[in-house]
């Protein structure tokens, strides 16, 4: 590639990176900054909080397994939900809600398994499961049973609208094409800014990583005593049913 090439290459990029600029102005304006920077802000600082309650009430050696393993590498996520959100690509922010939901259960999955392997050992499992081709739906759904003590029936009923959302953007969908086309269609070949789509993925967001903080305070239950004392626990009541219903409805 010659300079001169590189160099139109990389201004397509600029423009690119400025579309995206005023995507996130957009979505600041009209949604306000609490909504707006709400993935970063709300499921950021929980996953700093759950790390720092698991920190203090866990030996270092206690916290060497697959759940903490997966949940630590969370923070890039959130990041980069917050990015691809500011950028208006919803259906992407969909791809990557549906591979943290089945990445914490199949770590759940696993530990409740193996909990006495190391965590290279249940690593090793994790790939034993996707060699067996054991994976989405069929790892989510016992999970969820185990975790909140519910039946194939009930977490069906509760859970599978969810994981059929998240499916709409994860394969090729003909109901995720006309949802989008209905919406704006110009998204479809474009980044833009959607209000509607918008607010449906913070609803979403706030769904996948209320399953994930209840896994990881269901893994971790010594943490549960810190959760309740939570200064910022009126949010969790309002967004995060399912984890409230883990640390108990009785706050203190």
């Amino acid at each position: 590639m010659d300079a001169e090439r590189g160099g139109s290459l990389e201004d397509i990029l600029d423009n690119l990176y400025e579309h995206w600029k005023q995507i996130r102005k957009e979505t600041l304006a009209q949604l306000g900054g609490r909504e707006a920077l709400k993935i970063i802000d709300f499921h950021g600082d929980n996953w700093a909080d759950i790390v720092g309650w698991i920190s203090s009430t866990y030996k270092r050696e206690e916290q060497m397994n697959i759940v903490y393993f997966q949940f630590f590498r969370l923070f890039k996520e959130v990041h980069w939900l917050q990015f691809i959100f500011h950028t208006g690509n919803y259906p992407m922010a969909y791809r990557n809600l549906r591979y943290i939901l089945e990445m914490m259960c199949q770590a759940y999955y696993i530990d409740t398994r193996y909990p006495n392997l190391t965590l290279d050992e249940q690593i090793e499992k994790a790939r034993e499961l996707e060699e067996k081709r054991i994976f989405g739906w069929h790892i989510v759904s016992p999970v969820l049973c185990k975790v909140f003590n519910k039946t194939e029936e009930e977490v069906r009923a509760c859970f599978k609208p969810l994981w059929g959302d998240l499916n709409k953007y994860a394969h090729p969908s003909a109901r995720q094409m006309d949802l989008v086309a209905e919406k704006d269609f110009s998204s479809l070949v474009a980044d833009s800014f959607n209000e509607n789509l918008a607010r449906k993925l913070l609803i979403v967001t706030d769904k996948v990583f209320d399953i994930v903080y209840a896994i990881v305070l269901k893994k971790f239950p010594k943490a549960i005593g810190l959760a309740r004392r939570y200064e910022f626990i009126d949010e969790w009541e309002e967004c995060l049913p399912n984890t409230i219903s883990i640390i108990g409805s009785q706050i203190n």
